[in-house]
C-alpha cells in the first residue's frame, strides 16, 4: 500500500472539488522545547456531534495516537446540539487549559453565518490548531429504494416537488448544504429533515424515514458495504478510492454539486499559544503515521495537516463559500 502524504493546498483541491490546505507544520527547536510543559494533565476533546457519527469516528481515532504523542489520556466529550454550537461554546467557557474542540465546516463557516442567538464569536472566542482531515460527501439512499440512480432521484423530485425529503445531521451541517446544493444545481424541491446528529439520520434514512442523505464517507462506508445504503453518486471531481464503483455527480452531469466536509481541532482562544503549536505538532505527527495513513485511506478521507495560521486562513475562506449558499437556501437555526 502507497503511504498518503500530507497534501499541498493544490492537490486537496483535485481531490475534494474545492477544499485548500496548507502543508506540513516544521517547528523550530526552540519553538518546540517551550512547548514540552503542555498537557500536564488529560486533555478533553469535545465533538459537538452524535456519537456514532463520522466526526465521532474520526475523533476517537485521532484521540487515542494523540494521548501517545502528547503523554497524556485525550478522553472524547460528545455535545452534540445547534449544528455544533453547544460543543463550541463549551470548549470557549472552558478555564481548565486542556479543552479542544473537533469540529467540522458547518459548525465552523455555516452556522456562524445563519444563526442569531450564538454565544459566543468564533473569531474572536476560538483559536486554530490545525486541519485534520477532507472528505467528499456522497448521496445515498436505503438499499431498498425504488430509486437506483441519482438521475432517477432527481426525476422523482421534479415530478413532486417538495414530496421526497432529505435527511440532515442537523440545520446548518454540511449534510444539510450538500443537499442544498444539490437542489440549487438540479433545479428542484425538496423537504429538509434535520436530526441530532449523523448516526440517527442515517438510521431514518435506512429505515425508509427519510428519502436519501448527503454524508461524509466515512459515517456511511459500513452500511454501504453491509448493503444498508445504496450509494447514488460522490460529490467531488473524482471518484472515491473507498467507493471506485460509485460515480461522480460530474460524471451524471452535475459537475457544479461539489461538496466536501472537513474536519480540524480548535482551542479557547486564550489558550496559550505555546499549548496551540505543541497541539498542532501532535495532530501532523499523528496524522503521518502509518496506521493513519491506512485508516483514512480506508474511511475515505484524505489528511491534510498544515499550521495553525493556515487553518485560520482557510475556515475565513470557507466560511464565504459555505456562508453565502446558506443565505441562498434560506438556512436557519433552531
Amino acid at each position: 500500500m502507497q503511504s498518503i502524504q500530507l497534501l499541498t493546498r493544490r492537490s486537496v483541491i483535485a481531490l475534494a472539488g474545492g477544499v485548500t490546505a496548507g502543508g506540513v507544520l516544521g517547528l523550530p527547536t526552540a519553538a518546540l522545547s517551550q512547548t514540552a510543559s503542555w498537557p500536564s494533565r488529560p486533555v478533553r476533546l469535545v465533538v459537538p456531534f452524535a456519537a456514532g457519527g463520522p466526526a465521532d469516528i474520526l475523533a476517537r481515532f485521532l484521540a487515542v495516537r494523540l494521548a501517545r504523542e502528547l503523554g497524556q489520556p485525550v478522553v472524547i466529550d460528545n455535545k452534540a446540539g445547534a449544528g455544533g454550537t453547544l460543543g463550541a461554546a463549551d470548549v470557549t467557557k472552558s478555564t481548565d487549559g486542556h479543552s479542544l474542540l473537533f469540529s467540522s465546516t458547518g459548525a465552523l463557516t455555516v452556522v456562524p453565518a445563519v444563526s442569531t442567538n450564538m454565544t459566543y464569536n468564533p473569531e474572536t472566542d476560538l483559536a486554530a490548531v490545525g486541519q485534520a482531515v477532507v472528505t467528499p460527501q456522497v448521496i445515498v439512499v436505503a438499499s431498498s429504494s425504488r430509486i437506483t440512480t441519482l438521475r432517477e432521484l432527481i426525476a422523482a423530485a421534479k415530478a413532486a416537488p417538495g414530496k421526497l425529503n432529505f435527511a440532515s445531521a442537523g440545520n446548518g451541517t454540511t449534510t444539510q448544504l450538500g443537499a442544498e446544493l444539490l437542489k440549487r444545481e438540479a433545479g428542484v424541491f425538496m423537504t429538509h429533515i434535520p436530526y441530532r446528529g449523523a448516526a440517527p439520520a442515517i438510521v431514518d434514512v435506512m429505515a425508509g424515514n427519510a428519502d436519501f442523505l448527503v454524508a461524509d464517507v466515512p459515517g456511511v462506508m459500513p452500511f454501504i458495504a453491509g448493503n444498508k445504503l445504496r450509494a447514488l453518486a460522490i460529490a467531488a471531481t473524482r471518484r472515491s478510492e473507498a467507493l471506485p464503483q460509485v460515480p461522480t455527480t460530474a460524471e451524471v452531469g452535475l459537475p457544479e454539486v461539489l461538496s466536501s466536509t472537513w474536519y480540524g481541532v480548535m482551542a479557547p482562544s486564550k489558550m496559550p499559544a505555546t499549548a496551540i503549536a505543541r497541539a498542532n505538532e501532535a495532530l501532523n505527527r499523528v496524522l503521518q503515521l502509518p496506521d493513519a495513513v491506512a485508516f483514512f485511506k480506508e474511511q475515505g478521507v484524505t489528511p491534510v495537516g498544515g499550521t495553525a495560521q493556515e487553518f485560520a486562513r482557510f475556515i475565513q475562506s470557507e466560511s464565504k463559500k459555505w456562508g453565502s449558499l446558506a443565505k441562498y437556501a434560506g438556512v436557519t437555526m433552531n
